[in-house]
């Protein structure tokens, strides 16, 4: 427990430490900002209805040697049922229809990261994310973690780029058997950019270790591939691939062989998640 409060306290304090004071930034005359924008949309009709809905964001402030990066993003899918009925005899009947819409998948995630170079290849960094994922059991998860992260390549056509950190992880799950779990970990992810023609290819892995159960590893590994339309729009395609060792518990009915009603168990929910999107990038 005084761990946890340690790693609370610290936090702010380290985020403190890297914004650059006001007078850098009044130095700057014309700071640079770079924005962006993702919105994908799926949409079917018929005998079934169902439509995806994708937003993605990212702003990013540079000062010399200071980033901060904020970005957000969520999926979100409604499915319409129909279920027809006929009602009157063999011969003379109608047909009542009848439809039942429903939330069949959704996430949501922020992040923010504070990069501060003390050199050429090396920085701190602090960084914060908060994750809704009910579907696979997540009511909500803050993940606060700072460290140290290394420019290994950073030429104009590709970047890549490691961090290590020390994270502390607050977790509300759907369906829970202790309440608030709260843990410390280690988090070491990778990224790499590369400028290929028109097109830029980006791969992102975050591996997370619950130091408390040494069981519950977590990876979070995004590739996406975007085509540039014109000088501020892109065509951008993501897979994402989620994976916990140790998945939240999902409440399953329980019936005997006759089919009798026993109640419901908990039980472990798919450890896999896979995510894919097409989504149009608009650069501001």
């Amino acid at each position: 427990m005084a761990l946890s409060r340690l790693a609370s306290l610290a936090a702010p304090a380290l985020l403190v430490a890297l914004v650059p004071p006001p007078e850098t930034a009044a130095q700057d005359s014309n700071p640079p900002w770079k924005t962006s924008a993702e919105l994908s949309l799926v949409q079917t009709g018929g005998n079934a209805e169902s439509s995806t809905v994708g937003l993605a964001g990212t702003l990013v402030r540079s000062w010399s040697r200071t980033e901060l990066r904020f970005e957000v993003g969520s999926i979100r899918t409604q499915t319409t049922r129909r279920t027809r009925t006929a009602v009157g005899t063999v011969d003379d009947y109608r047909i009542e229809t009848a439809s039942e819409t429903r939330v069949s998948a959704e996430n949501y995630q922020a992040r923010l990261t504070l990069d501060r170079s003390v050199s050429d290849r090396t920085a701190i960094f602090f960084r914060s994310e908060w994750v809704r994922n009910t579907f696979s059991g997540i009511e909500g998860r803050i993940v606060n973690g700072s460290g140290i992260s290394n420019r290994w390549i950073d030429e104009e056509r590709q970047r890549f780029n490691t961090r290590y950190a020390l994270t502390h992880t607050t977790q509300y799950d759907v369906v829970s058997t202790a309440g608030v779990d709260r843990f410390l970990g280690l988090q070491v992810s990778a990224e790499y950019r590369r400028q290929i023609g028109k097109a830029e290819w980006t791969s992102a892995l975050i591996v997370d270790e619950n130091g408390k159960e040494l069981v519950d590893l977590r990876a979070d590994w995004t590739n996406s591939v975007a085509v540039a339309l014109s000088g501020r729009l892109a065509l951008k395609t993501t897979l994402r691939l989620m994976f916990d060792n140790e998945p939240s518990l999902i409440e399953a009915p329980l019936r005997s062989a006759a089919g009798e009603r026993l109640g419901k168990v908990r039980v472990p929910r798919a450890r896999l998640d896979r995510v894919t999107t097409i989504a149009v990038v608009v650069t501001l």
